[in-house]
């Protein structure tokens, strides 16, 4: 897997590439809690994303949670096909804020 981070205005776009799994989870995890200390909002990219498992959706709950906990926006961009099957057979779809475009996900407020 590999992470982009890249500036948006005031949010954070974090560009996801490869596979999250057990493995690269826990980089994930690290990437992401560091930069809700640090960003009101984060938007993160799936669309180079090839596969998640458990754990990376595990991952994206918890700083769900976190986000919410602080006030903060997570926020979901571009799913691959793969991923977007993953995420529909979960459910886990409907907790997340999910977008098409870089665009709409940095625009929500």
């Amino acid at each position: 897997m590999k992470i982009e981070v890249r500036e948006y205005g005031a949010a954070r776009v974090v560009d996801l590439t490869g596979d999250v799994d057990l493995g690269t989870s826990p980089e994930l995890r690290r990437t992401l809690f560091h930069l809700l200390e640090v960003a009101p909002k984060l938007a993160v990219n799936l669309r180079a994303l090839r596969y998640i498992d458990s754990s990376g959706i595990a991952t994206l709950i918890e700083v769900l949670k976190d986000a919410r906990r602080l006030g903060k926006q997570f926020v979901l961009f571009g799913l691959s096909p793969a991923v977007e099957d993953v995420f529909r057979l979960t459910h886990v779809n409907r907790i997340f804020q999910v977008f098409e475009t870089e665009e709409e996900a940095v625009a929500t407020a």
